[in-house]
């Protein structure tokens, strides 16, 4: 019963996945592949995804640092270059 109970869980899960738009036609393709060979390749693949979204976060994350600084410096280096030529007496 609690075996029934755990399918109807993850169904109804699944399901609402669909409905909230998380989830596509795709999944039912990657299903589709899943046999007795292979009984885990959805979780196989769903696991993958989150191991390698994780590490392509961080990456971005690791850029999106490296383009603030880059920003940072470039802003100021502009802001200088503007205040030297306006100690020369240079209007634009």
């Amino acid at each position: 019963m609690d075996r029934n109970n755990s399918r109807r869980q993850v169904a109804a899960m699944k399901q609402s996945l669909f409905d909230q738009g998380f989830l596509d036609e795709q999944f039912i393709q990657l299903e589709e592949l899943q046999d007795d060979a292979n009984p885990n390749f959805v979780e196989e693949i769903v696991t993958l995804y989150y191991r390698d979204s994780s590490r392509l976060i961080s990456n971005l994350e690791q850029t999106l640092e490296r383009i603030h600084w880059i920003s940072t410096s470039w802003t100021q280096s502009c802001i200088s270059l503007k205040e030297a030529a306006q100690a020369l007496g240079r209007k634009r």
